[in-house]
């Protein structure tokens, strides 16, 4: 069958009129770009094309619910975000109901309305891409969610109240954080989560000093990466372009609190204090 036919064969097989068939295959060979490749044989074409015409094919059914699995995954770069934009367009339009597997957590993010994270076959987290952002349930999901990955540092529980705990960080020093330790007792290991764009960088004198070890400059941002005089923890700071950080800096780091994660030692995150009360 020619690429043509290949995404007809759903409408003709539910006896769909000429009209209609030629209308839908147009309409989505438009959409995925697939055109020029109409009359083409499976032979002839790339992965990433068969891919888009495997698309097509269900495409041009408008069903009520489309599954995708790994769909863009043989695309190159440019056009796996065109596609990204093409199927978010599509899902707005039709109105369809849309399942998406994927490993990649810039296509959940940016595509979902709801996502749910697996890991080994259970569910990890059910919730919204702003919801999983900004408060993850567990430290895989706070790891999966967000590019560059969230820091992570080795703590230790000094004290604990009802509004909040202190806790030793390695590299860092002692934080006071708004949230329940729970059942962790003093001393217990935790773990502190802090985003790349929740860090901040200053030349001040202090026991909390990292060398840069390396910037990437991407444009309106740039990364630069961190590691501890003692430890081989790597950890990253995002920040707005222009930026004047050199390779072997040495910097001070400053956490901020407001927005810091802390996970027990199951790996699952403490509830930020005031929000257990109003719970």
């Amino acid at each position: 069958m020619t690429v043509y036919d290949n995404m007809a064969f759903g409408l003709k097989l539910a006896k769909a009129d000429n009209q209609t068939v030629e209308q839908r295959v147009m309409e989505t060979a438009r959409t995925l770009q697939l055109e020029t490749l109409l009359k083409r044989k499976p032979k002839e074409l790339s992965g990433g094309q068969r891919q888009r015409v495997a698309m097509g094919r269900a495409m041009a059914r408008n069903p009520q619910i489309l599954l995708f699995d790994e769909p863009l995954s043989n695309l190159d770069a440019s056009l796996r975000v065109q596609m990204r934009n093409e199927i978010a367009q599509l899902h707005h339009r039709r109105g369809s109901t849309v399942v998406y597997v994927t490993h990649d957590q810039v296509e959940a993010m940016t595509l979902a309305d709801k996502i749910v994270v697996l890991r080994d076959g259970r569910i990890e987290q059910v919730g919204s891409p702003q919801t999983l952002y900004q408060r993850p349930a567990t430290r895989f999901v706070a790891g999966f969610i967000g590019s560059p990955t969230m820091n992570f540092l080795p703590a230790e529980l000094c004290t604990s109240s009802r509004d909040g705990c202190r806790v030793t960080v390695a590299g860092i020093g002692e934080l006071e954080l708004h949230q329940e330790a729970g059942d962790s007792s003093p001393g217990q290991r935790l773990t502190l989560g802090i985003r790349p764009e929740h860090l901040r960088l200053d030349t001040a004198e202090g026991d909390n000093r990292f060398t840069i070890v390396n910037v990437e400059y991407l444009g309106n941002e740039v990364y630069v990466y961190l590691e501890p005089r003692e430890g081989d923890t790597l950890l990253i700071h995002r920040s707005e372009a222009p930026s004047d950080w050199q390779v072997g800096q040495d910097v001070a780091l400053r956490v901020d609190v407001e927005h810091a994660h802390l996970f027990d030692a199951s790996d699952r995150a403490l509830a930020i204090a005031s929000q257990r009360h109003a719970a």
